[in-house]
């Protein structure tokens, strides 16, 4: 399922391996697209045993966005984020979370399930 907002961020959430939920983030997490992005978190939480994020398409990630990701790693403690571009990792590099950040999708996809 995805879904593309009127501030420009697309959310996709696919199931893969049975109990895991990816979503996919594409654009920007701002205070503009924060609301799209935390429904789609929101609802992935309750989907399955493993939550991954996949923000390697995400240009942009304000503390909003940062705010969504803890809300879901508290809600989900099989939790791992995919983040490629070095502007989105330096958010996570000073923001102190907790979370699991990895580089890749498969790297992300093990965390979660570890």
């Amino acid at each position: 399922m995805g879904a593309r907002g009127a501030s420009g961020l697309t959310v996709f959430t696919s199931r893969r391996d049975g109990d895991l939920v990816l979503v996919t983030a594409a654009g920007e997490i701002d205070i503009a697209s924060v609301g799209q992005f935390r429904s789609a978190l929101s609802a992935a939480s309750g989907a399955g045993g493993k939550l991954v994020v996949d923000l390697s398409r995400v240009g942009y990630l304000s503390c909003a966005g940062l705010r969504a990701l803890e809300e879901a790693s508290r809600a989900r403690p099989a939790f791992s984020i995919v983040a490629t571009r070095p502007l989105v990792r330096r958010v996570f590099a000073v923001s102190g979370l907790t979370a699991p950040v990895r580089g890749g999708l498969r790297e992300a996809c093990a965390a979660a399930g570890a």
